[in-house]
């Protein structure tokens, strides 16, 4: 999306990548952001905080660009995949003249590293042709942060000197086998062996680092069926932790290249979504035309207080945030999120003028769907709902004429599940939002 200077109040509060141009269209900074919207305020809202070079930049600033993503970890492959083919003039005279962190696998070696290194670091290490490196990555905090994570579904290990011992995270788990305990070894069948499946973790970290995440989790899947059918249950549990702890991180797939083909690709991906999600519907026996608009209710409280709902819209796959609407509870100021479904669905049901959705989307699970359900019957109102219950991200449908639930758990990379939890995600931001608002304004009046 293009926004001119005096717009930029207008972007999305999605994640993303923001990129600055100046009049002459020369691109000036790249950065990533969990909310676009709000990190990119922070630019123009009390300058005066701003460090000297950064206003510098703000006084440059024409036209700003931005490309939304799934998530955060989308975001910064993007912002490190466009850093390192664009070049732009404020990135590489970085933060405080310190020079962005990149991610260093030594795959020349026989027990790779996986180091952090900085632009000048280059000239000191001798780095192959065949080694991988990854970066830069403005925030030196978030992918440190990030690589700790995928020890849970990679172990590898971090430490830089090899002693003969096993470091601290291989009595955890987090890095099996260790190569420092291997380095030590005689030679043997069995270092060979630890050798090997500790370069296959290396390998198995430049994919997902790579963006190919989804891929790393199908391989998990058949070397844990292989496990189980050979009788190995305790290799195949292993496998089994960390597909669940890649899951976890990879709710979404990763491919940077995705957000650099244009907006007909995102199109095209949320096309894909739609229609797995009318497939999935069609499961469920519901023959919907079409599924052009879903709405969302999530509600946010604190032990009742405060108590807050939102409605979100998506439209052909896209959120649009001018349709979003926002309720302070007034009938209930306990825990009870089933009542306070019903008070939102009511009092946006009482709203004959806004276009009516294909389907409802609820944060929740049974009490919260039969609760919505009920209201639409008493305005008789067919319009079908699904929830999406937040533990293992399982969909739930309501069978009207026998009274029973259906659910189904589907796959972390089934289309239809990325594209409800984008809509359930955006609703609890949105829901969270106002309640953390109207928190705050009750702290100062007390």
């Amino acid at each position: 999306m293009e926004y001119t200077i005096d717009r930029w109040n207008t972007i999305s509060s999605g994640s993303g990548i923001y990129q600055y141009f100046d009049s002459e269209n020369k691109l000036l900074y790249i950065g990533k952001a969990k909310n676009l919207k709000k990190r990119v305020s922070q630019y123009f809202i009390d300058t005066h905080q701003l460090s000297e070079k950064t206003r510098i930049l703000v006084s440059q600033i024409f036209r700003i660009s931005t490309i939304e993503t799934e998530s955060e970890f989308d975001a910064v492959l993007l912002e490190s995949e466009l850093i390192r083919k664009k070049q732009p003039k404020y990135n590489i005279l970085s933060k405080d003249d310190k020079s962005p962190l990149y991610v260093l696998l030594t795959l020349h070696e026989e027990l790779p590293h996986v180091m952090y290194v900085r632009k000048h670091d280059s000239d000191t290490l001798k780095i192959s042709k065949r080694d991988a490196i990854f970066g830069p990555f403005q925030s030196g905090r978030f992918i440190r942060s990030l690589l700790r994570s995928l020890r849970y579904s990679i172990p590898f290990c971090l430490q830089k000197k090899r002693n003969g011992k096993a470091c601290f995270s291989y009595h955890i788990g987090l890095c099996a086998p260790c190569p420092s305990e291997i380095f030590d070894m005689k030679n043997s069948e069995s270092k060979i062996e630890r050798i090997r499946a500790y370069r296959k973790n290396i390998y198995t970290l430049k994919k997902i680092l790579s963006g190919h995440s989804v891929s790393v989790r199908k391989e998990y899947v058949k070397e844990m069926n292989v496990y189980s059918k050979n009788m190995q249950y305790e290799e195949a549990l292993t496998v089994r932790r960390h597909i669940e702890a890649l899951d976890t991180l990879n709710q979404r797939s990763f491919d940077p290249s995705m957000y650099m083909e244009g907006d007909q690709k995102i199109d095209d991906i949320f096309h894909l979504e739609l229609d797995s999600a009318m497939k999935l519907l069609t499961f469920f026996g519901l023959h919907i035309q079409a599924l052009h608009r879903i709405e969302c209710i999530d509600i946010s409280n604190t032990q009742g207080s405060n108590a807050t709902g939102a409605l979100t819209v998506s439209i052909d796959g896209h959120a649009v945030p001018s349709e979003y609407r926002k309720f302070r509870i007034r009938l209930k100021q306990s825990p009870d999120d089933v009542s306070m479904i019903s008070e939102v669905m009511k009092r946006r049901l009482a709203h004959t003028e806004w276009n009516y959705p294909q389907l409802f989307v609820i944060d929740g699970g049974k009490g919260q769907i039969l609760a919505a359900l009920k209201i639409l019957d008493e305005y008789k109102n067919e319009i079908p709902v699904i929830g999406l219950a937040k533990r293992l991200e399982t969909i739930l449908y309501y069978h009207r004429d026998t009274k029973s639930f259906q659910s189904v758990r589907l796959s972390y990379s089934n289309p239809s599940l990325h594209l409800f939890q984008r809509i359930r995600d955006e609703a609890h931001r949105f829901s969270k939002s106002y309640h953390i608002l109207l928190r705050s304004r009750g702290m100062k009046l007390a």
